[in-house]
């Protein structure tokens, strides 16, 4: 693994780091519209917060979105800087899979910006967008492969899911900070929003890391034998950090929750921590699953089954 990382030039980084930055971007574009409308127990100051947080993030979603396509036309040309203004170069990426998968983005991403209409019309744009969003990660890799109906299915209910899950955390955060007594999210208020939060989220977290243990397993048939190969070596590190997750997911459900529910002194406190040592797992997930698609894919002479091509497909 270290040696594969090793040899990853500026460009390579250039691109990881991109691409990694689209996925949070995008991922809190959608998740922020998904949280405001799903969660039924937030303030209305929140909920004006998180419509902020999806125009943001969808703007900076699509302008990264875009980067992508000259970076793409660089590697083309081996690594040289002069693909990324070659018409003909751009020209084959944006007729690539890339291209029509950052096209779609880009409809859902100024579709998630419809919420700032005061009006159901505007809610069921901003989802649609969501939606849209999340399907365009099935435009490119293992989701064109056979069945590609239920590899959109599963794909796009799985960046939906986990839209959610990091779209949550800003609220979740900021509630948990406010003093018992202060405002409408105060309180029982944000522990209302912490229960509802848990119960709806808990699953998928717990899903995703079901899902990547069979990945892992389907594709090589011999985990500890995965760990020798790059592939293996940043997959195995990226189910670790979906356990510490849902590790975290847990312990705030059990634990924390109902301390705040019952205003225990510093539940608010440890909740907050919490919360922001999820969001570093998470970053760590997206930044692993960047690394993994750029720099190491599965040997090819392995033959997965098709069910285990739609959990590679989830995952990736």
């Amino acid at each position: 693994m270290l040696g594969t990382l090793a040899t990853a030039d500026m460009l390579t980084w250039l691109s990881i780091g991109t691409k990694a930055l689209v996925y949070v971007t995008t991922l809190l574009a959608a998740g922020s519209v998904l949280s405001a409308i799903s969660l039924k127990t937030l303030p209305e100051s929140e909920v004006q917060i998180l419509k902020r947080i999806a125009i943001s993030c969808a703007v900076l979603a699509a302008v990264l979105s875009v980067l992508r396509l000259p970076l793409r036309a660089s590697f083309l040309m081996g690594g040289t800087w002069q693909g990324a203004a070659d018409p003909m170069l751009l020209t084959m990426v944006a007729d690539s899979p890339l291209g029509t998968s950052v096209a779609l983005r880009l409809v859902g991403l100024a579709l998630i910006c419809a919420i700032v209409i005061r009006h159901w019309s505007g809610q069921s744009l901003a989802v649609l967008g969501a939606c849209i969003v999340a399907a365009s990660f099935i435009m490119r890799g293992h989701a064109l492969e056979e069945p590609r109906l239920l590899l959109a299915v599963l794909i796009t209910s799985h960046i939906l899911g986990l839209a959610f899950w990091v779209g949550s955390f800003a609220p979740l955060y900021r509630l948990a900070g406010q003093p018992a007594g202060q405002g409408a999210g105060a309180g029982q208020g944000a522990g209302a929003v912490a229960h509802e939060f848990g119960r709806k989220a808990m699953g998928v977290v717990a899903a995703l890391t079901v899902a990547g243990g069979v990945a892992l397993w389907i594709l090589t048939g011999d985990f500890l034998g995965a760990l020798y190969t790059p592939y293996g070596q940043f997959f195995a590190i990226k189910l670790g950090l979906f356990l510490a997750v849902l590790g975290l997911a847990a312990w705030n459900k059990m634990r924390l929750t109902p301390e705040l529910q019952r205003n225990a002194p510093g539940a608010g406190v440890r909740l907050r921590q919490s919360i922001l040592l999820e969001s570093v797992f998470v970053a760590g997930v997206l930044l692993v699953t960047a690394v993994l698609t750029t720099l190491s894919a599965p040997d090819a002479s392995i033959q997965t089954s098709d069910v285990g091509k739609v959990i590679v497909a989830i995952l990736l």
